[in-house]
């Protein structure tokens, strides 16, 4: 069985159409949530880390968490819920009504984590108007994920500035028990992560995004087992919707080839390239086992 670390649910009225249009950027269509599930199982997907996407300074939308709200209500064991917001407002100023949004997520709604977007919400990771939702998260147990990578869509809207790794080092250092996933193995500067992730052992990363660069992805995962770090890798899809970025309209088939990499094509890359290959306790672990421990499943 797989666990799907890391996807997205949305809903269209929550994305700016004007924002959407004068980028040229194509808003996702709804997905029919029993049909998500379906296709979620037909790939050995037992539970799916679930959360919506605030982005209201640069698109003007968010992906909708009212979504996430109607999933995990109808399969509370299928979704692991998110919270999604910026945590520094347009003013430049701490976010009280974010902050007492997120409390209420988690201390009412059994939401189990808090998704940050630095590039999108324009802010750095160190921050320290950002504290306070760490030292709650901290409090509470809940896992912070940062969307710490170099963003997607028109990179006019994202600056790197925002996801430099030193920045998360500040927060690793300040709050060494929280724990922490970087999505996108903090892509481009993945090296960097590991090294974090070497001293930081509640520092995760995941793989989304990465199935269509395999030699890239497979060597990054060489990296992370060569630095004792591949015990925090986990498997995630990134999912918005069929026909959307990764997708086609058959999104099992999709899935079931990405988990088919990892279970067996990364080590037919190592062996052609001459690099050590994976274990199968280390494929169990990337697939499964890695966020198992993560949330105590």
């Amino acid at each position: 069985m797989v666990i799907d670390s890391h996807m997205h649910l949305i809903n269209s009225k929550c994305f700016d159409k004007e924002t959407y249009d004068r980028l040229g950027q194509t808003i996702p269509k709804d997905t029919d949530i029993d049909q998500l599930v379906a296709w979620m199982k037909a790939a050995g997907i037992e539970h799916c880390v679930c959360m919506a996407q605030d982005m209201h300074k640069v698109w003007n939308s968010e992906f909708g968490e009212c979504a996430v709200d109607a999933a995990f209500k109808k399969y509370p064991d299928f979704f692991i819920p998110f919270c999604s917001v910026e945590p520094i407002d347009s003013a430049g100023r701490f976010s009280q009504k974010n902050y007492d949004y997120v409390k209420d997520k988690i201390e009412n709604w059994k939401y189990r984590g808090i998704l940050f977007t630095p590039p999108y919400g324009q802010f750095c990771a160190n921050d320290r108007q950002v504290y306070p939702f760490y030292e709650f998260a901290n409090e509470k147990k809940v896992v912070v994920q940062y969307h710490h990578s170099a963003a997607g869509g028109p990179t006019v809207l994202a600056h790197t500035k925002y996801v430099q790794m030193e920045n998360l080092n500040d927060v690793t250092f300040d709050f060494p028990d929280m724990k922490i996933v970087v999505e996108h193995i903090g892509y481009p500067f993945s090296e960097y992560l590991f090294t974090l992730m070497v001293n930081d052992k509640n520092l995760y990363t995941d793989l989304a995004m990465l199935y269509k660069r395999p030699m890239w992805m497979t060597w990054n995962l060489v990296m992370a087992k060569e630095m004792g770090v591949i015990d925090r890798v986990m498997f995630a899809s990134d999912f918005v919707a069929a026909q959307n970025d990764l997708f086609s309209d058959d999104p099992t088939k999709d899935l079931l080839e990405w988990i088919d990499l990892v279970q067996f094509g990364m080590n037919k890359i190592c062996k052609n390239a001459g690099w050590p290959v994976f274990t199968e306790e280390e494929i169990r672990g990337i697939l499964h086992d890695n966020a198992a421990r993560l949330y105590n499943l």
